[in-house]
């Protein structure tokens, strides 16, 4: 039986070889470049994945995980980091004068991290921690679209996308086109998607090696802007999203 610091040593060979990959790469190729015994990668896998620190699809390809996103990204570990973060959403929301804020990956679900609310009396408020649907969402559709083919396809196929709001999708290839748009665009909508009279936008945070940690969105009620008027404020985001990327480069 292995010991405790030699199985925590090769977790985190694990977690590292696999966060280094350009692209998403199949698990004989990591045993191949690995000293650790096949049958003892195979269990770590497994277990990585069982946390969601790895996702490995049916073809044996290895991604980082949600909660290893959710490590890199390291927003809230203490109280200056936030304070930084948080300065930068407000700037973005004096800008649009409407809600914005970051939200990662939860398995089928995509969870507020943080976020800024504006003092409109009119307001929807989706508070910190909610999960919310990946079909149904700019930030969920951001995610999917970033996604290889394969594993896109599988997730998409495992969801009951349930009708939450008068434009929500509930076919499985029209969200998979429309998918395909948003991955060329980088650039995701939610027209009253998840919430009757909910509009959004999202464009994705990434980290320096490319790979998607996590979504930047504005939200509003579509009575005070419609989504056209939202999105002339893109170039406002992307801005944003450059800072949150300096930022986040710095911490890692």
């Amino acid at each position: 039986m292995e010991n405790k610091a030699n199985a925590v040593s090769r977790i985190v060979e694990i977690i590292t070889q696999s966060a280094r990959q350009e692209q998403p790469v199949p698990l004989p190729e990591l045993i191949f470049h690995s000293e650790i015994p096949k049958p003892t990668y195979h269990r770590l896998v497994q277990q990585l994945d069982d946390e969601t620190f790895l996702t490995a699809d049916e073809r044996g390809n290895v991604y980082p995980g949600a909660e290893l996103k959710r490590i890199a990204l390291n927003l809230n570990s203490n109280n200056e980091r936030k304070a930084q973060l948080q300065a930068i959403l407000h700037g973005l929301s004096r800008r649009v004068k409407e809600t914005c804020g970051i939200a990662i990956p939860d398995g089928h679900d995509m969870v507020y991290h943080e976020r800024i609310q504006t003092n409109w009396p009119l307001q929807i408020v989706l508070p910190i921690g909610m999960k919310t649907p990946i079909w149904a969402t700019a930030s969920g559709k951001l995610f999917l679209s970033s996604l290889p083919k394969t594993q896109r396809e599988r997730i998409i196929g495992q969801l009951e996308m349930t009708k939450l709001a008068k434009n929500t999708h509930t076919d499985h290839d029209a969200l998979e086109q429309e998918l395909k748009v948003i991955r060329g665009r980088q650039v995701s909508v939610d027209n009253e998607e998840f919430i009757d009279g909910l509009v959004a936008v999202a464009i994705p945070v990434k980290s320096a090696d490319g790979k998607f940690l996590a979504s930047l969105f504005c939200h509003c009620p579509k009575t005070r802007k419609s989504l056209d008027q939202l999105l002339t404020y893109l170039p406002d985001l992307e801005r944003t999203r450059d800072q949150l990327q300096s930022y986040i480069r710095e911490l890692t």
